[in-house]
C-alpha cells in the first residue's frame, strides 16, 4: 500500500528581543519590537506577569495581628509560608504583604486540626489578608490552638 505524502515546512520568524537587568544582573522584563513588553521571567525576587506582582521574595509576609500571642512566620515567598500559632490561639490572623496592583487572593489550612477547623478568607487590601477560623461542626467562629500549623498561599490580584 502506498501513499501519496506531502512534504511540510516549518517557517520560523525570529525577531530581536530586548533583555533588561536589574543592579544585581537578574533578567526582569522582555521588550520585544515595538517596544511591547513580552512575559517577564522568573527572577529571583518575583514572579510578575504583564509587569504586575503575583508573588514576592523580595518582601517576606509578617504577621500584623492575631495568630496569638507570639505567633512564628516561616516564609521564602509570599507564594506559600507557614504560621505557627502563638499562645493563647487566636480565632483569626492578618498578614501583611508587599503592595499588591488590587489586592490579595489567598487560601488558609490549619495542618493541625484541619479536621475540626476550617480557614476562611475574610479581608483582603492591596498589603493585607485576613483569615477567620471557623469549627467545621457548627460554623461559628472558633480559635485555633497555641502550636497549630497554618499554611498560606497568598497570590496577589
Amino acid at each position: 500500500m502506498s501513499s501519496n505524502q506531502v512534504a511540510s515546512t516549518v517557517t520560523n520568524n525570529l525577531l530581536p528581543v530586548q533583555a533588561q537587568y536589574n543592579a544585581n544582573g537578574v533578567c526582569t522584563n522582555l521588550i520585544g519590537q515595538g517596544g511591547n513588553q513580552l512575559v517577564a521571567p522568573i527572577n529571583a525576587s518575583s514572579i510578575s506577569l504583564n509587569g504586575n506582582i503575583l508573588a514576592s521574595t523580595a518582601v517576606l509576609p509578617i504577621v500584623s495581628a492575631g495568630f496569638g500571642t507570639n505567633p512564628t512566620i516561616t516564609a521564602a515567598s509570599t507564594f506559600v509560608f507557614k504560621i505557627v500559632v502563638g499562645t493563647g490561639g487566636a480565632a483569626n490572623g492578618t498578614i501583611t504583604l508587599p503592595a499588591a496592583p488590587n489586592g490579595w487572593l489567598g487560601f488558609a489550612a490549619d495542618v493541625t486540626n484541619g479536621n475540626t477547623l476550617f480557614l476562611q478568607l475574610t479581608g483582603s487590601t492591596a498589603t493585607t489578608i485576613t483569615f477567620t477560623s471557623y469549627s467545621v461542626t457548627t460554623g461559628a467562629a472558633a480559635n485555633m490552638s497555641a502550636g497549630d500549623v497554618v499554611l498560606i498561599n497568598a497570590i496577589a490580584y
